[in-house]
């Protein structure tokens, strides 16, 4: 079955109407660069501590992402600036493999493995259910870390971001009263609670190959939430890019947009733009 056959006509306002394979072959391929675009925002952070530290590699590597990420969309050099992304991540992890974060794990996982899928991997359907059950088993291990940490379910951790988070982190605290911290009030319990249920589920729906559009709209929007409480999009645009892979949509122009639009705010940080405005 064609993969626009199952699109949803909930969306044809949203898309614009149907779009032709060859145009839907770019979305794919775009989707990947604005997920290596999530990677340069990211490593342009870092440039002047690399210059101060002399690591030359690093930044070497940095340009490396910028070429990957202007090749990818393009049918002739999609393939080679996978590869180009490969090397330069692989430089990354082999100089911090020991304190390198979730973000870039994920990058690693899902990326350079697109190599493996042929000159055409935007029309591997086992890619992209090699992206589903690597974000379902991702989705379900977030999961189970909250659980063990045993501070969701009951509320607690919400209630001290609340009183000592950020700026967006403190959001919530509205729904308790000033005695929270002694005790979780109800609110921030079911907080807790939804977020450890949503990634069960996310996890277990991604696994179960569930592909439908509004599924995976809605949790375009969870994670939107997520960033915006977080104060954290890089990492949010990066799951929406691979998520649209995943299920067959590809970044369309508006989805795209935004997604930049998120990465130019995360290199401020909406408390630090809120604080700048008010």
């Amino acid at each position: 079955m064609s993969i626009t056959s199952e699109r949803s006509s909930l969306f044809v306002l949203a898309d614009g109407g149907a779009v032709s394979d060859e145009r839907l072959a770019v979305y794919l391929r775009l989707a990947l660069a604005v997920a290596v675009l999530s990677v340069v925002f990211e490593k342009l952070l870092d440039l002047e501590l690399s210059l101060e530290l002399e690591r030359y590699h690093l930044l070497a590597s940095t340009v490396g992402f910028v070429i990957s990420c202007i090749l990818l969309p393009f049918e002739r050099t999609s393939r080679l600036g996978i590869a180009i992304f490969a090397v330069s991540i692989f430089v990354f992890v082999g100089t911090k493999w020991a304190a390198y974060h979730n973000h870039g794990w994920l990058t690693v996982w899902t990326i350079p493995v697109a190599l493996a899928f042929g000159a055409a991997w935007w029309d591997s359907e086992l890619y992209r259910w090699y992206l589903r059950a690597t974000l379902g088993v991702v989705m379900l291990a977030a999961c189970a870390q909250k659980l063990l940490a045993g501070t969701y379910l009951d509320g607690t951790y919400i209630t001290l971001l609340s009183t000592s988070g950020s700026t967006t982190e403190q959001m919530f605290g509205f729904l308790c009263g000033p005695d929270a911290l002694e005790n979780s009030c109800a609110w921030h319990k079911f907080l807790g609670t939804f977020i450890v249920v949503w990634q069960a589920g996310v996890g277990i729906l991604l696994l179960a190959g569930v592909r439908n559009l509004a599924f995976l709209f809605i949790e375009i929007a969870f994670l939107l939430g997520a960033g915006l409480y977080a104060d954290e999009m890089n990492f949010q645009v990066l799951n929406i890019a691979l998520l649209s892979i995943a299920f067959g949509y590809g970044m369309r122009p508006w989805l795209c947009v935004t997604c930049v639009v998120l990465l130019f705010v995360d290199a401020y940080s909406i408390a630090g733009l809120l604080d700048h405005v008010l």
